[in-house]
Order: structure tokens, then sequence, then C-alpha cells
């Protein structure tokens, strides 16, 4: 959960999202649902909430969507079940275990680099505003294009 909308990529509205009680007994309304990611690690259907203050991740959530969440003294660690790799490192503060990830807010102002066949299909993937090759291909093979 999160009460800040610029963090959610990927936002949706939603109607009667239901309502979260703080710990002060206060709620919070449920607004809408996105992704948050750094990256290389992404957490979906993240709940955007009326006036939460603080941004809070359920363990459970994590280890249903196949990842694994590890405790030790001083450290948590977020990484897949067959711990290939490890995704996330925050440090203990006190009592808790904060979420530490530089957040990519909004939409990302690169072009990614792909495997292209030709000089051809960079000039046309420049022209037609970064299309995705796999989009071209399917121009090229429905014959929707002339030239291309």
């Amino acid at each position: 959960m999160t009460g800040k909308k610029e963090y959610l990529r990927d936002y949706r509205t939603i109607n009667a999202g239901g309502y979260v009680t703080f710990g002060n007994n206060s709620n919070g309304l449920i607004k809408g649902y996105g992704s948050i990611t750094n990256g290389s690690f992404t957490i979906k259907n993240v709940a955007y909430v009326e006036g939460l203050k603080h941004n809070l991740v359920s363990v459970g959530k994590l280890c249903d969507t196949g990842h694994r969440v590890e405790f030790d003294g001083h450290n948590n660690y977020i990484m897949p079940a067959d711990r290939s790799k490890c995704f996330v490192t925050s440090k203990k503060r006190g009592t808790m275990f904060p979420l530490d990830i530089s957040l990519m807010v909004g939409k990302p102002q690169i072009c990614l680099l792909s495997k292209a066949m030709s000089e051809v299909s960079w000039l046309w993937h420049r022209r037609l505003a970064h299309l995705n090759f796999r989009y071209m291909n399917n121009l090229v093979t429905g014959e929707m294009v002339r030239g291309l």
C-alpha cells in the first residue's frame, strides 16, 4: 500500500475499493491499484490508499507471488523462490525493516536496446517513434506498410 499515487505505474482507478483501518482507528479509502518498480524488481497490485502516510509491504503477498523473503538480525532480503539472485536488501532500522528501493516514477525516457535484423530495422524503429520490433514484424508480415 502507498499513499503516493505518483509512485504507481499503470495506475487504474476503482470504485468502491473498500477501506483500510489505520493504527489510530481512522480509515483510508482504497482509490486504485498500480505497480511499483525499480527496474529490476516489480511489485504488482499495490493499493493507493488516500491518507496513508507510509508505504507498507505485505510479506505474505510477496510470498504468494513467488518471492522469497528472508530476515536476519540486520537485514531483510527479497528474492525469487529459487534464491538465484537478490532483488532487494534492506537494513533494519529500530524494530522495522523498511523497503529501500529507488523507485522509477513515471514512464522511463530511454529506448531499451534490442536485437534487430539490420540497420534498416533500426531506421524504421526510430521513424516510427521507437515502435517495438515485434509490432514492426507484424506490420511487415501483415503487409500493412509498403517499403518497410
